[in-house]
């Protein structure tokens, strides 16, 4: 199944000063630039929480309805590259490993479904 990237927009919604645009608009806008470049902003989308609160700026690689989920936390704009490229080589081969990069960033991994 053909993983997609989901990218956090409310996050920091905790920080002490409120942002505009939020922290999480800002890594969605970066990851979306990466995305484009690689041809597959079609695989990128939004939501409104990933569940990384504590640890903010959060996104997530669900590969398709009933796989696995990629939790990524502390996320800085810079990560958005190879952020997109996990997804990348995630969707042409579903053993590729995290990027060495990103590897301090996974949350967790949530397995798939029987």
């Amino acid at each position: 199944m053909t993983p997609r990237l989901f990218v956090c927009t409310t996050c920091d919604r905790y920080a002490a000063m409120a942002q505009s645009p939020t922290r999480g608009e800002a890594m969605l806008a970066a990851v979306r630039r990466a995305a484009e470049a690689r041809g597959v902003l079609h695989l990128v989308g939004s939501v409104a929480c990933v569940m990384s609160c504590p640890r903010p700026n959060g996104a997530a690689v669900r590969e398709g309805r009933g796989g696995g989920v990629f939790r990524f936390a502390r996320l800085r704009e810079a990560d958005a590259p190879a952020l997109v490229e996990f997804l990348v080589r995630r969707a042409a081969d579903a053993a590729a490993s995290v990027p060495e990069g990103l590897a301090d960033r996974v949350a967790s991994y949530i397995l798939p479904r029987d």
